[in-house]
């Protein structure tokens, strides 16, 4: 039977940071102006949301990965006997916080 959860990662707060990063962000906003700034943390936040998708794909169980969300921080995450909270352990512990919205039966409409 096959399962459905949805993860959601928060990929662009100071927590997912690095603290060598945090400390480069506070220096350049300083120098920097706002657009290359925000240019720069774009271009982080979407390396993560790649790093999470690697990491869902590879877990035991998992059939598909796909982006879903306003803001693209939510996994759908589909397979077969996955362990969804041992699945958000690992992202909270590469990524960033993730939280598990919902898991159950996946539904083909």
């Amino acid at each position: 039977m096959k399962e459905k959860a949805v993860i959601k990662v928060h990929m662009n707060g100071p927590k997912c940071r690095p603290k060598i990063l945090k400390f480069l962000i506070h220096v350049l906003k300083l120098m920097v102006p706002y657009e290359l700034r925000e240019k720069f943390v774009n271009k982080s936040t979407s390396k993560r949301r790649i790093k999470a998708m690697e990491i869902a794909a590879t877990s035991p169980g998992v059939i598909s990965v796909a982006i879903d969300g306003e803001d693209k921080n939510q996994l759908v995450v589909t397979g077969e006997g996955f362990d969804a909270v041992n699945l958000a352990t690992v992202l909270k512990k590469n990524v960033g916080l993730a939280q598990v919205i919902s898991f159950g039966p996946d539904k083909k409409e």
